[in-house]
């Protein structure tokens, strides 16, 4: 529906809380949120939503981020930007195995997921993530406690994420003394079904909806709540946080839009008779009258008035209203802890300024990372290294040397890049040459670095070639540029 293009309802409006969303939406939120057709007060709005959202409506949650783009923009932006550039595997004992397990972590598709999974964190309040373990001899019964040091397996065969829409109430550990506390015992899941099936005619045949719960164990699920509090069943959304915020921005872009539509306006006085009301003549001439001034109102127009005639034109006033609107987005950065110059895409003033809101919104990112992703996916890598089919064999994360490391948030420019690349193997000369390291040691010794611009000197996945090792002509181009390296310091301590 247009923005102002509005058909008026023939019948009185029943309130948002009275109604499911199914798909049905007007253009703004005022109009959802009023029993009659026309917002009065925008304070009116308040006491309708407000328990509907305490309420958690997950429908009418997923449709305002559908169909809200700033909400759908607070709800996805973090989760995008914490997934997005990936994360690696740092084994610096065998850079084969790395390669290896790193192939292994990214054929799971982690990035899609776990990003799926913050949205479902912030867009719900709770997100769940379940690990599909493969394995002929041991028992999948999803019931069941799961221990990798007792329980051979072969591989993970899926990283699976929901939300709270089909999850049961369950209660947590609220006893402080306890070892397990706010912690659960397992997550019971209904109202799921197989997906639809087509036959060989072309026919869909739906799926038929299972009946009996699915008890996930503790040990074969993540949980992620937002904003949960000690005596809270479930998370809360971002948009209940941000909801004042979001809505006092959507009844500005509606307001925006009516003032642009009115922005400039043309008044035609006739001191004249004017027109009769009931004679359809004169208000056919009235209204051709009107159509002509509307059609030919422009810059190289020529108006012919005649006596007892006046033209004005009037213009809204606009000055503060950016403002206002400045007012509003520090208020929704504010409540979302994203900054106003991510949220807009824009740099906030000066350029030191928007550096500094980038840094401390990355750094956010960065925790984000730290608290909530790191933990799961060290999970999946130990299973990883317990499965009998990845990288050779079976091995007890515990006994080896390794990390996980996130890849940077931002990339440097090109010439950061060089220069670093550049002090990075002037480093690593140095250190070989005078007989500090052996290349061997240096080799570890970058490829154990973390997140740094020098990612093309490291160990990196290369597809089927794994197995293949580094070819006569690689290592004879590596050593090329060694020597290169070597002599450009002998020279210049000369």
């Amino acid at each position: 529906m247009g923005l102002f293009n509005r058909k008026k309802p023939s019948n009185k409006r029943r309130p948002a809380t009275a109604t499911r969303m199914d798909g049905y939406r007007e253009d703004f939120m005022d109009y959802e949120s009023q029993f009659t057709g026309q917002p009065q007060r925008f304070g009116d709005t308040r006491p309708v939503y407000t328990p509907l959202m305490a309420d958690q409506d997950y429908e009418l949650l997923d449709n305002i981020i559908h169909k809200n783009g700033i909400a759908r923009k607070v709800v996805t932006k973090p989760a995008q930007d914490a997934t997005r550039n990936g994360w690696r595997i740092i084994y610096p004992n065998d850079p084969k195995k790395q390669e290896q397990y790193q192939k292994a972590l990214d054929a799971l598709g982690l990035k899609r997921s776990l990003c799926q999974e913050l949205i479902y964190y912030y867009a719900h309040g709770d997100a769940y993530g379940t690990i599909g373990i493969y394995s002929p001899m041991l028992d999948n019964n999803t019931a069941k406690p799961f221990d990798p040091k007792k329980q051979s397996i072969s591989n993970i065969a899926f990283f699976h994420v929901f939300g709270q829409n089909h999850v049961q109430k369950i209660e947590v550990n609220d006893d402080p003394t306890d070892i397990n506390y706010m912690k659960e015992a397992a997550v019971v899941i209904n109202q799921t079904k197989s997906g639809d099936t087509v036959d060989a005619n072309g026919t869909i045949k739906p799926g038929i909806p299972k009946t009996k719960q699915i008890v996930i164990d503790k040990s074969r699920y993540f949980h992620i709540s937002l904003d949960k509090f000690e005596d809270d069943d479930t998370g809360n959304s971002i948009i209940t946080r941000c909801w004042d915020q979001i809505h006092v921005l959507d009844t500005a872009l509606y307001s925006v839009g009516k003032l642009l539509y009115a922005y400039d306006i043309n008044v035609l006085t006739d001191d004249g008779a004017g027109y009769d009301p009931d004679d359809p003549v004169s208000k056919a001439e009235f209204d051709q009258q009107n159509k002509i001034l509307s059609q030919n109102m422009g810059t190289d127009s020529i108006l012919n008035l005649h006596n007892g005639q006046t033209f004005q034109r009037f213009s809204n006033n606009v000055s503060g209203i950016e403002n206002l609107l400045t007012f509003a987005w520090q208020q929704l950065a504010a409540a979302s802890n994203i900054p106003k110059s991510v949220l807009l895409g824009e740099q906030a003033g000066t350029l030191a300024g928007a550096t500094t809101d980038v840094a401390n919104y990355y750094d956010g990112v960065k925790s984000l990372q730290e608290e909530l992703l790191r933990p799961q996916l060290e999970r999946i890598i130990e299973l990883l290294m317990w499965s009998t089919d990845v990288a050779g064999g079976s091995e007890d994360p515990d006994s080896v040397d390794w990390k996980l490391v996130f890849n940077p948030l931002w990339s440097a420019d090109d010439k950061t890049q060089s220069e670093t690349f550049q002090n990075t193997a002037n480093a690593v000369a140095t250190l070989v040459n005078s007989g500090i390291k052996d290349p061997d040691e240096a080799n570890q010794m970058v490829d154990g670095q973390n997140n740094n611009a020098v990612q093309g000197m490291q160990t990196q996945t290369k597809g089927d070639s794994i197995d293949q090792g580094v070819t006569m002509e690689q290592a004879k181009r590596l050593m090329t540029e060694l020597k290169k390296v070597i002599h450009d310091n002998e020279k210049s301590s000369d």
